[in-house]
Order: C-alpha cells, then sequence, then structure tokens
C-alpha cells in the first residue's frame, strides 16, 4: 500500500534525522491529515482523467470482450467474492456479451486475473463461474488465470487473441484503473475500446475520513504505476 510505504518513510527520516524530528513529525501530520480529507477528490479526479464516465463500445463482427480482475477477498460468511467494485465488471461484461450475441455478432469473453492473494481460486476462475452464471456461454468464455498484475494482463491476453481472430476488442476495468490498463495493452499493440465499469467518485472532507485515506491510497497506487510504466518504457522493459 501507497500509504504504508510514505509512512515508513516518514519513521525512517525521523530515526535518521534527530535534529528535525519536530519538523518531521509536523510533516507526517499534515501529510497524512490532507490524504483523509482534502486530497482525496483531486487524486481521483487525476487518476481517473478522461475515463471518469461510461460509453458503450462498438461491437464488430467478431468482438473480445475483455475483463480485468480487480482481486479477491472474503466476505462475512468466509465466501470468496469479487474484491470492491470488481463485481461491476463481470456485470458490465455480461451485460456487453448478451447485446453482442443479439446483435448477432461473434463474441468471446477473456476473463483475465491470476492469483496474487493466494486465495483458493485466481480471479479469472472465480469471476468465470459468475460470468457463466450471468449467461455467457461456456464455449465463448476464456479464462487467463495466471497474470499477477496489469502488465501480466496485457502480455497473456495479446498471446490469446494472437491465435483467435476478431475484429475489435473492449477493455473493461475501473475509471481508476483504466489509464494504466490502456498504456499496459497498447504497449503490446492492442488498441481495445476502453469501457469504464465503475467511476469512482471525488470525495473531500474537512477532517480526515476512512473513506479518504482510502481513496487517496488507490489513487495514489495508480498514479504511481503510471510513473512506473513510464519509467519502464524509458530503461527499455516495455
Amino acid at each position: 500500500m501507497v500509504l504504508i510505504s510514505l509512512l515508513l518513510l516518514f519513521i525512517a527520516l525521523f530515526l535518521v534525522w534527530r535534529k528535525r524530528r519536530g519538523m518531521i513529525l509536523v510533516m507526517t501530520a499534515i501529510v497524512f491529515w490532507g490524504l483523509g480529507s482534502w486530497f482525496p477528490g483531486p487524486l481521483v479526479q487525476l487518476a481517473n482523467d478522461h475515463y471518469a464516465s461510461m460509453k458503450d463500445p462498438t461491437f464488430g463482427p467478431r468482438t473480445a470482450i475483455i475483463v480485468l480482475g480487480g482481486g479477491t477477498w472474503y466476505d462475512h460468511n468466509r465466501r470468496l467474492v469479487p474484491k470492491g467494485d470488481a463485481m461491476t465488471r463481470i456485470d458490465l461484461a455480461a451485460s456487453l456479451y448478451k447485446r453482442c450475441v443479439e446483435m448477432e455478432k461473434a463474441c468471446f469473453v477473456i476473463m483475465s486475473g491470476g492469483n496474487p492473494q493466494h486465495h483458493e481460486q485466481s480471479e479469472a476462475d472465480l469471476y468465470g463461474s459468475l460470468l457463466l452464471d450471468a449467461g455467457v456461454k461456456r464455449q465463448d468464455l476464456i479464462l487467463e488465470n495466471q497474470s499477477l498484475d496489469t502488465y501480466e494482463n496485457a502480455r497473456n491476453t495479446e498471446k490469446i487473441l494472437r491465435s483467435r481472430p476478431y475484429d475489435t476488442s473492449v477493455l473493461i476495468t475501473s475509471s481508476l484503473h483504466m489509464r494504466r490498463a490502456m498504456l499496459a495493452f497498447e504497449a503490446f499493440g492492442l488498441h481495445p475500446q476502453p469501457t469504464v465499469a465503475y467511476v469512482r467518485p471525488q470525495f473531500m472532507w474537512w477532517r480526515p475520513h476512512r473513506r479518504g485515506w482510502f481513496d487517496s491510497n488507490s489513487a495514489l497506487h495508480e498514479l504511481v504505476g503510471i510513473v512506473r510504466f513510464y519509467v519502464w518504457r524509458w530503461v527499455g522493459l516495455y
């Protein structure tokens, strides 16, 4: 988590820079107060970029619908379920698939997501069962359950599409994640239509709020990921 890393940095500065401990404590208080109150809205807006709205994609004769996993966690009944807003991705994918079929197009869904949380099921396997329940035909569902991050989502999906004929593709993820996801997919020569499943709202508070720290952490995670993408590209890793 970005905020934990930031806190550890301040702790390290506090331990090393003894003559400035008072200043470091004040800076820490100001930064984390702001991250919980004033900064979440602007950070989310910056991370959302121009993907802060939902737009319907255009279907081709053969359409690939790509869904990116958003994590898994256990609910209060200890059942493994999609994490956070990830269920909106499943709902949107099933809805688009249904519309695509009704238009008599050839459609298939690629569900991409491994198991970075080390739970009993990968994101692709868990989400895939929900997509089947929502009406996606088994023969039209491809599970890519090896990816551990967005880079691998793009790399592994490109391998699948290389051997599967298609005319157009649709990429489904959240507004916060879309900018980074599009950069990764374009790096592998893919140009899907960005289709946002959930738009993260922009909130601000006068006093720190738990939701504020959560939103700031999520937005900073994406912004740091975007910066890392350009650094990796600059050094030739992308």
